[in-house]
């Protein structure tokens, strides 16, 4: 199950709240907050649970979020107001334009960026909120001794990002020879990095500051090897295991800590250990997963269905309900109970790619096509972007394998298209999915008429090469690319293309030496 990717919007958007900042100016933040206590930004704060937990942990800080997400603006705020939470301010708009007018430079004790958007594929690179240009922006606004704060779940783009920021003069990273940190203890967890853990997946966590930073962050391998050296195998697994447990910081840690006990053999020790994240379980997906292990670690699935209960309980979305009720199916075999999750999910859906998840799970849980069918027209009904169509269109194609409906929808997709990289994604489908090289023609027709740079133009050939195997069309594009290059990656990239689709190896090695 996955996350729908977002882009910011032109569309203006205005709340009536206290907390929310219609602004194109710097505000008097001392007014704003009535104090000159320290200001901390979150670039991007999706649904905003770290926003909220870092402003109740500390409330004589001053805290900020900027996001381009409207149903997330209306959330927090909402959950701002239920909490009587004096220290959060909210604005919406895309950061890079936002922070030159709202901060002075050396204003903003500390920066957040958790999981921003990988954008994986080249044609989409130049949507990747990271880039030089916003990271001396940052360094800029960032008092002395301040920090950044960055985590994803992409090692490129984690490797991406730290390239930025350690060529940035005015930053120092504060790991061990510019690598990546295993955890950030000091901080709480999104749910969207709890989903990540869970699942098993690694996090990358960066963290740098406007000054030479005095010590090491992380821990000293000498010591540690010295102190392994003069105890037993057992001594140090059970010291590492304690420590594990007595530096956990909440039902994620606790959960892993735990699963790792009972790995280990230790059941007894991994009950304790999971009675602990019980208590310490704050929303759907600490329950949830919980639930999971109790069943399989301990076999107890009694105590498994009493999480699964808290778990519906927080369930605070359809995405929420949607894992829960699948997990309710494979843990328990409940299916009645899946059922009635189903349709609690169904009626409180954020977004088409929701509602797509749920239909496929419904699927596969059930067989029910009607249901189903059902569930992709009420997606229907809520897509009004490029995304939203493509995604559901892929969807009712692959898992209906319904291609008059998926057609109507990819026409929706290409009226709604706002650049060529949307039209260019378009035509990976129109082939793939339907078989139609004449519409991906045209596609790409007014995919090259709304090109604007090498990347666009590059990705372009890229795709007329892969899919039409149009070499010639493609050598044209190419030569525009060329005309357009900037940057160095833009030249490699390029380059790349040149000998991997055209096989023209002069051309390309012209090209790479521009790169320097």
């Amino acid at each position: 199950m996955s996350l729908l990717t977002a882009r910011p919007s032109s569309s203006v958007f205005v709340v009536e709240d206290p907390c929310f900042l219609n602004v194109d100016e710097r505000p008097d933040w001392q007014g704003q907050f009535d104090n000159s206590q320290p200001i901390k930004l979150e670039i991007g704060f999706g649904m905003g649970d770290f926003l909220i937990e870092m402003a109740t942990r500390e409330p004589h800080s001053n805290f900020i979020g900027i996001d381009f997400s409207q149903d997330g603006i209306r959330k927090l705020l909402a959950r701002i107001k239920n909490l009587s939470l004096k220290n959060i301010r909210v604005v919406y708009g895309d950061v890079r334009e936002k922070i030159p007018l709202l901060f002075h430079d050396d204003e903003l004790d500390t920066v957040y960026v958790n999981f921003p958007d990988p954008w994986p594929r080249r044609r989409h690179f130049k949507r990747r909120l990271i880039k030089p240009k916003l990271v001396k922006l940052v360094a800029q606004k960032l008092a002395p001794e301040g920090c950044v704060y960055l985590a994803t779940d992409s090692e490129p783009y984690a490797r991406e990002i730290s390239e930025y920021f350690n060529a940035e003069p005015l930053l120092q990273n504060r790991t061990r020879e510019f690598g990546f940190l295993q955890t950030r203890n000091n901080l709480p967890k999104t749910k969207y990095e709890k989903s990540f853990i869970y699942a098993g997946d690694k996090i990358h966590y960066l963290e740098y500051s406007r000054l030479a930073v005095e010590g090491q962050v992380e821990q000293d391998v000498s010591s540690t090897k010295q102190e392994a050296e003069t105890s037993s195998h057992d001594e140090r697994v059970t010291k590492a295991f304690k420590d594990a447990e007595a530096n956990a910081k909440d039902a994620c840690d606790l959960k892993q800590v735990g699963d790792h006990l009972a790995y280990a053999g230790d059941r007894q020790w991994a009950e304790k250990v999971y009675k602990k994240a019980e208590d310490k379980a704050e929303d759907c997906l600490d329950f949830n997963w919980l639930a999971y292990s109790v069943s399989e670690a301990l076999g107890d699935k009694k105590w498994a269905k009493k999480l699964y209960i808290k778990a519906e309980d927080r369930a605070e979305s359809s995405l929420d309900l949607n894992w829960l009720a699948y997990s309710v199916t494979e843990i328990l075999g409940d299916k009645e109970w899946a059922k009635k999750l189903y349709n609690k999910a169904e009626d409180n859906p954020q977004n088409v790619r929701e509602l797509c998840d749920l239909a496929d799970s419904i699927s596969e849980t059930f067989g029910d096509n009607d249901w189903q069918i059902k569930v992709y027209k009420k997606a229907e009904g809520m897509a009004k972007e490029h995304s939203d169509f493509y995604e559901l269109a892929d969807s009712i194609c692959v898992k209906l394998g319904d291609k008059k409906w998926a057609r109507e929808l990819y026409a929706k997709a290409e009226e709604t298209a706002q650049d060529s990289s949307d039209l260019n994604s378009l035509v990976e489908s129109l082939v793939e999915k339907l078989g139609d090289k004449k519409w991906a023609e045209n596609v790409f027709k007014k995919a090259e008429a709304l090109a604007q740079d090498s990347t666009d133009f590059c990705c372009l050939a890229d795709s007329i090469c892969e899919k039409l195997g149009d070499k010639e069309w493609a050598k044209k594009l190419y030569k525009k690319a060329e005309e357009k290059a900037e940057g160095n990656f833009e030249f490699r990239w390029l380059a790349d293309s040149l000998f991997e689709k055209l096989g023209d190896k002069n051309w390309a090695e012209q090209i790479f030496s521009k790169s320097g």
